[in-house]
């Protein structure tokens, strides 16, 4: 019986060119020509996504060999472990990884033998007996594909002729494709999924596959459009990216939005298709339905596509399981699950959940690994996912990855894809993000939107994303799924060719954080290391560089500078130290830089080249606070309106359902000071206004962050209750002149220098912004305790608890004499001193 024949038709297009199914039979019987094996015998395909792929498959299988498909992106020493592991007899490759192979060979010592597609001509014309490629034995070992192990090296999994036929007679039994369709091929064949639905089905059924040779949104719509593409399969993150460009257009008008949302909760998907003729058109205008598998697919995306109109399809599955267990039908779809067994597959969920599947469709077993096979495949013929699932009626709805759960010490289970695809949501400062357990609570990787964070003038992205993204989610998130901590990584997370997050890689990028968090909570001042790192690059021989990088270890003394250091990631620069670089170079090159455009510049490198290329002489300064204070800036000063009677308003809740001690012997009623005070719940100003005597708190003026006064009562609060208002990403050195005048003009200043209200109970860092006011105005810092604020209304609680908490005013810290970490370090000691007692 054929597996493919000649159906008189084109089989597959790329780039432009078109191949017959005649053409590809040939080209397979050429190759298989070249092919000196017997039967299972193991043949490499590595090679990009091209016809000449198909063509080796097919004469691998006119062969009756096992074809081993590998990722085109292994390295020399990855292809020689297989090389080692398999001992395939041949491997059929192109131009463009010829010197991979051969040094891999070398390395392993092989005799394999290397066919180069590109040095074999398929132009002769030969004598074919039947213009076929036969099926080959049920229990034939077809394929064998490599997994991507989190532990160890990867595993070799077998799949027999009928594990990849069960599931594309599955899908011809319920009648989803047929010989008239056009496949959009994206992915990278040597995954099962690709290879199974847009290789093999197609070449099966007589579809037409184009290949795409670019993976962007604009060679894809092209392609779409210009084939009249009927059926696209994807992974979350294509459809991300689509799901992404649409929104953004749907929301920029208010009345497509409001009609796009009617749609959705009608989800009648002939009337959407009519309605968003658009968008249909922008995909060519023939798809009948998308598919998303290789990870899960937000159910939000899901059911968006179905409102532009598609029919989107999730799947599941595993290479194990060659690889569909349970997809969506056309006529059945369920946004948020996976859908409904195949044929033939059976699907259980084990008391912990773990979701078992016995069928045709599992794999006959890991090669030369009996040990890993039994673990994998129990006596009874049931495959163990390690995925967890529950049903939603006879919909399959996947729960996580068993061993990715993150178990808390308080016993709670977190799916972090749950979390991450929560905190994507509503934001476009994100490109990913990846949640892990560090040192008990979550924290949050994120691989910024740099473009976007540099169209709007964004210098400090940590604390953008903390603030307006982070913090955002954690306000609604329970308790024990909040963020209290983010890393920021300047390159894309670590993920599979089919999207999926690598998570066992997730740690690397952790540790570099490490430090600096363990450092913060011992010190808030780093001694200086004993020599300095920096790069031997010609860089270091330019007077900009010199001198850029000198400064810059003024600011952090562990700093490893080489001209590619990014200035925030690599760094740690923090917005005031944005401020005082770019003061620095003005005084010292005579270079003005706005806030804004240094939001441009990425690493030391683009920074000296920006003062070279602006010009200017050097001459070495200091960056000049009392100076920078003298610039003029306007600020109007809110008035004290409603200060008073909104204290009054709360003095019951601080009497009676909160009992508020005041420990406030050591206050002086004399102006200006600065009040610096440790940041423990949304209770603590106004707990401080409490402990305040009337006319010294209507002299007394609070900084805070705009974001958190958002909407117009808020607002009114703030301009008529003696609250500055500032944007701490933006603009720094403007809020440092506001904060200089309201002392100069003889008021008191209330700063929480943790920025943020503590998330575990823990002191933070203090950033050092009140100590240079202090220093350079000759303004005496009044340090002030408050306790028990934390355990009555801890991160993310909305409303207090009843309980008891107290303000301690500790002794007036002078000025005179200290430097500006020593005015920082003494405040911090004490605070935390009097915090312990």
């Amino acid at each position: 019986m054929n597996f493919i024949y000649d159906r008189k038709k084109t089989a597959v297009i790329y780039k432009d060119k078109e191949y017959s199914y005649y053409e590809l039979i040939k080209m397979a019987k050429i190759y298989s020509s070249l092919l000196n094996i017997e039967k299972e015998d193991r043949v490499v395909i590595f090679m990009e996504n091209r016809p000449e792929y198909m063509g080796s498959v097919l004469a691998v299988w006119d062969k009756k060999g096992t074809c081993t498909n590998l990722d085109a992106s292994y390295n020399s020493e990855q292809l020689s472990y297989v090389f080692n592991d398999s001992h395939p007899k041949y491997i059929i490759t192109s131009n463009e990884n010829i010197e991979i192979v051969k040094a891999a060979k070398l390395d392993s010592n092989s005799e394999i033998v290397i066919l180069n597609i590109d040095e074999i001509d398929i132009s002769k014309e030969i004598e074919m007996e039947n213009v076929a490629v036969e099926c080959l034995e049920k229990e034939a070992i077809a394929v064998m594909l490599y997994t991507s192990g989190t532990t160890g090296n990867p595993k070799g999994v077998m799949l027999t002729y009928d594990n990849i036929m069960s599931n594309v007679e599955a899908i011809e039994e319920i009648k989803m494709v047929g010989s008239e369709d056009r496949l959009l091929a994206l992915l990278p064949f040597h995954h099962i999924l690709p290879l199974s639905f847009t290789v093999l089905m197609p070449l099966s059924f007589g579809c037409l596959v184009v290949i795409l040779d670019e993976l962007s949104s604009d060679a894809i719509k092209r392609n779409l459009q210009k084939y009249k593409i009927t059926i696209v399969i994807g992974v979350p993150r294509v459809w991300e990216m689509f799901h992404k460009g649409i929104m953004g257009k749907i929301k920029s008008s208010p009345v497509t939005y409001k009609l796009f949302n009617i749609c959705k909760s009608l989800n009648i998907i002939p009337l959407n298709k009519i309605i968003f003729k658009k968008i249909q058109e922008a995909f060519g205008g023939n798809i009948n339905f998308l598919v998303s598998g290789g990870a899960k697919l937000d159910k939000e995306i899901c059911e968006d596509f179905n409102a532009f109109g598609f029919k989107m399809l999730e799947g599941y599955g595993l290479t194990e399981t060659s690889p569909i267990i349970s997809f969506n039908r056309i006529d059945n779809i369920v946004p948020g699950t996976v859908g409904v067994p195949l044929p033939g597959v059976k699907v259980k969920l084990e008391t912990d959940g773990e979701i078992v599947v016995k069928g045709r469709n599992v794999m006959k077993g890991y090669y030369n690994k009996p040990e890993a096979t039994a673990e994998a495949i129990d006596k009874d013929g049931w495959f163990h996912t390690g995925d967890l699932g529950q049903f939603d009626g006879d919909h399959l709805k996947i729960v996580g990855r068993k061993k990715e759960m993150i178990v808390l010490s308080n016993g709670k289970n977190i799916n972090p894809s749950d979390v991450e695809a929560e905190i994507m949501k509503e934001t476009d400062l994100i490109e990913e993000v990846a949640v892990a357990e560090y040192q008990k609570h979550l924290i949050a990787i994120v691989y910024p939107n740099f473009k976007v964070l540099e169209e709007r003038g964004i210098a400090n992205a940590k604390e953008a994303i903390k603030w307006e993204v982070v913090d955002k989610y954690n306000m609604t998130a329970p308790a024990y799924r909040k963020i209290l901590d983010i890393v920021i990584v300047k390159e894309e997370l670590p993920k599979t060719k089919l999207g999926k997050l690598r998570r066992f890689m997730l740690k690397d990028l952790i540790t570099g954080v490490t430090a600096k968090v363990n450092d913060s909570e011992n010190e808030s001042v780093k001694s200086k290391p004993a020599e300095k790192k920096v790069s031997t690059s010609e860089e270091i021989n330019t007077e900009e560089f010199k001198q850029i990088s000198k400064f810059i270890n003024t600011l952090h003394d562990d700093a490893h500078i080489i001209p590619e250091s990014h200035l925030e990631i690599d760094l740690g620069l923090d917005s005031l130290d944005i401020v005082e670089i770019i003061t620095y170079i003005q005084n010292t090159f005579g270079v003005n830089i706005a806030e804004e455009e240094f939001a441009r510049i990425k690493t030391v490198e683009a920074l000296c080249e920006y003062v070279r290329e602006k010009g200017g002489n050097f001459e070495e300064s200091e960056v000049n606070w009392k100076k920078i204070f003298e610039e003029p800036v306007e600020l109007n000063m809110p008035t004290s309106k409603v200060v008073l009677p909104i204290t009054n308003l709360l003095k019951p809740l601080f009497t009676y359902y909160i009992k508020l001690k005041k420990n406030t012997e050591k206050l002086e009623k004399k102006s200006p000071v600065i009040y610096v005070g440790n940041h423990q719940s949304m209770l603590d100003a106004f707990a401080f206004g409490q402990a305040l005597p009337k006319d010294v708190l209507k002299n007394t003026y609070f900084l805070a962050i705009n974001i958190h006064f958002e909407g117009k009562i808020k607002k009114y609060l703030a301009q008529n209750g003696n609250v500055i208002l500032v944007d701490m990403n933006k603009n720094l050195k403007e809020t440092l002149k506001i904060a200089a005048k309201v002392l100069k003009d003889g008021k008191n200043l209330v700063i929480f220098p943790e920025g943020a209200r503590t998330r575990d109970g823990e002191i933070q860092e203090f950033k050092k912004t009140f100590a240079i006011l202090s220093k350079e105005l000759e303004i005496p810092v009044v340090p002030f305790v408050l306790k028990g604020a934390y355990e009555l209304m801890p991160y993310g609680q909305n409303k207090p608890s009843s309980g008891e908490m107290s303000v301690t005013i500790l002794n007036e810290i002078s000025p005179k004499d200290k430097t500006i970490e020593e005015i920082l370090k003494l405040t911090k000691q004490e605070i935390v001193k009097s915090l312990n007692s």
